[in-house]
């Protein structure tokens, strides 16, 4: 039973004792009164009726009977009675037929008792007799009874209103004790939560007690993320440049090769500074070093307004830049070359500095030993300064839709034609634990453009799906799709859940509304948004954690790698999941900087009380090593659905 219950009734049962000793004095009270009452008027009666009968002739006794026959009638009266001073009868008049018209049990309680008026009668100078009278207590037993009753109204209604201002007073005292209760229950959720301090004395020690607790712990996650992403920086870094090292570098750029749903074509740019050497020979190792971190520190500026874009340092010499979007690859180019020189501000030593810059479209069909490649040219081609090495754009058209035969309204068309008609379909890619248990299946979006037509991933489309503002109603109609599937009996399913539409509010309200009416399938839906979505739009996702997780399916954060220091800012939202770019998890089982790296962060992951999930897993290598530094699932080309 819970303590509010506890209290109620504690408080209901000492309101009743207390309204019950309330009424019971009040009636005992007014009996007290009334018997008094009756008391006099007996007295008085007896003394009038004595007096009236001294004063008439007695020598014949039918006056005396005939003036008591009067007052008995006219009056209430229960007995009158006269004797003479022998005790001899003279007269007496009684009403045996008077019944209180009030309950029995309450005239047994509360008896009213009053002792008979009495008075003498005199003839002449002598005594006649003594007169004895007793009132009829059938009104102070009504009186009692209507007043009896109206002070239990009475008592019922301020009991009723005392019910309600005791509720609303009640609920305001122990407000604070639900959050500490409902903070406790974050806490053993691994939700660091903190609470305003009660101004209740009792209260607000231990809530300040579960606040620094809450703090401290989320201080110390805060330090452990700070110390994981200096870990990481160590170990994909290069330390002078602050640029990713080649081995990082080359995981991100073919994790973007591997991932069939969000990308499609991107824009790989390599620079080469030929006249490094003499450099290094005119400014010292130190002042080589400070170019070299201007130049990184450039780069980095340069791809930070966009996910998509990074850079890295391949060799001494040698730098790169990726982008996950084909558009404006001659810019880009420039923009790098242009980069370098500004940065390396040597001008007056160097006047004609200017880095070989080369630039090559790269698909996902593409391998990324073809760097090499690149790099020998530059090196090679010692007359140039820019190279941009063509591709074939007829064979590039023909093997992806994201050619420019096709117009805008044409894609809308497309599109608002493949979503009316639901023409798209989840793909399955299981989510296994260590132990071959599968957790669920990712469900990546595959859409018809055509009736009949090949079923594209979502690389192929989708960035016309969000440049024409259609990606919610995907998400929207991917979402009845997987309840419909989990209807009829299909396992776990995840989805990929883009930013914008977390961001928008009539999405939620409508996801939130499929999941109420489909509880039966809510825990088997886990919903994941992308790492930077997550960040750029946190406000909108905290919403959506708070909104979405009550009613039972799981939320986490995918693609997770690229900003491991903000993790803490995640420590209340209470997370199922994360999982871990493929750009960690390659070749993990050799990489022992990314060992340590991954080690943490599944340590500071599982003290928030989520799951860690590695992507992009690719040899049976890989798949040995992850459970040993804290995995619990894994998905990738070299996963396999468990047997049934």
């Amino acid at each position: 039973m819970s303590l509010i219950k506890q209290l109620w009734i504690a408080i209901s049962l000492l309101m009743l004792l207390v309204f019950a000793a309330c009424v019971i004095a009040s009636i005992e009270s007014s009996k007290h009164t009334l018997e008094q009452q009756l008391q006099m008027k007996n007295i008085d009666n007896a003394t009038s009726l004595a007096l009236s009968l001294s004063q008439i002739d007695k020598e014949d006794p039918v006056n005396v009977a005939l003036l008591l026959s009067a007052q008995f009638d006219n009056g209430h009266y229960q007995r009158i009675r006269l004797v003479d001073p022998e005790g001899k009868l003279i007269s007496e008049h009684y009403n045996a037929d008077i019944q209180p018209n009030t309950p029995s049990w309450f005239n047994r309680a509360f008896s009213i008792e009053v002792h008979p008026g009495v008075a003498q009668v005199q003839n002449g100078w002598s005594q006649y007799g003594t007169l004895s009278l007793e009132s009829d207590a059938t009104f102070a037993y009504q009186a009692l009874w209507n007043g009896a009753k109206k002070m239990l109204l009475w008592s019922v209604a301020i009991a009723l209103l005392a019910g309600v201002l005791g509720s609303w007073l009640l609920r305001i005292i122990t407000r604070p004790l639900s959050e500490m209760a409902n903070m406790a229950e974050a806490i053993g959720d691994q939700r660091f939560i903190t609470m305003t301090e009660p101004r209740v004395t009792e209260f607000k020690s231990l809530a300040q007690a579960m606040n620094r607790l809450s703090n401290r712990i989320r201080k110390m996650l805060n330090e452990q993320s700070q110390l994981l992403e200096q870990l990481r920086f160590e170990a994909n870094y290069e330390p002078i440049s602050g640029l990713m090292n080649r081995k990082y570098f080359t995981s991100r750029v073919s994790a973007y090769l591997d991932n069939e749903d969000n990308f499609e074509e991107g824009v790989l740019v390599v620079s080469h500074i030929a006249e490094l050497a003499e450099i290094n020979a005119k400014y010292g190792g130190t002042g080589t070093d400070q170019i070299l971190k201007r130049i990184g520190h450039a780069l980095t500026e340069l791809c930070k307004p966009e996910n998509g874009l990074f850079a890295g340092r391949l060799s001494g010499a040698d730098f790169a830049v990726f982008s996950s979007s084909p558009d404006n690859r001659e810019l880009l180019c420039q923009q790098v070359k242009d980069t370098i020189i500004s940065a390396a501000a040597i001008a007056d030593s160097f006047p004609d500095f200017s880095p070989r810059t080369i630039a090559s479209h790269i698909g996902r069909s593409d391998q990324l030993d073809s760097l090499k490649d690149l790099l020998a040219v530059i090196r090679q081609r010692n007359d140039l300064t820019q190279l941009q090495l063509e591709i074939d754009d007829q064979a590039q058209q023909s093997s992806s839709p994201l050619n420019t035969t096709r117009t805008e309204s044409e894609w809308r068309a497309r599109l608002d034609n493949a979503i009316m008609s639901k023409r798209l379909r989840l793909a399955s890619f299981p989510v296994i634990s260590p132990t071959n248990t599968l957790i669920h299946n990712e469900g990546p979006m595959r859409l018809q453009l055509e009736p009949n037509g090949p079923w594209l991933p979502a690389a192929e489309f989708i960035g016309w799906a969000i440049k024409l503002d259609l990606i919610t109603e995907m998400d929207d109609l991917l979402v009845q799709i997987a309840i419909e599937d989990l209807k009829n009996g299909k396992p776990a399913i995840g989805l990929n859940i883009s930013s914008r539409a977390v961001s928008n509010p009539t999405y939620l309200e409508h996801l939130h509304a499929l999941l109420q009416a489909n509880p039966e399938v809510a825990d088997r839906l886990w919903l994941e948004v992308p790492e930077d979505g997550v960040f750029r739009h946190m406000e909108a996702f905290r919403n959506f954690c708070l909104t979405l997780k009550p009613l039972g399916c799981h939320i986490g954060v995918e693609h997770v790698g690229a900003q491991v220091a903000r993790l803490g800012e995640l420590h209340d939202l209470g997370l199922s999941y994360i999982k871990i770019d493929a750009s960690v998890i390659r070749h993990i089982d050799s990489n022992t900087g990314n060992q340590a790296f991954l080690k943490g962060l599944c340590l500071i992951v599982h003290s928030l009380g989520m799951m860690a999930i590695a992507e992009g897993v690719q040899t049976n290598e890989e798949i040995a090593a992850l459970p040993a530094l804290g995995i619990d699932g894994m998905t990738g080309p070299a996963i396999q659905a468990p047997a049934v």
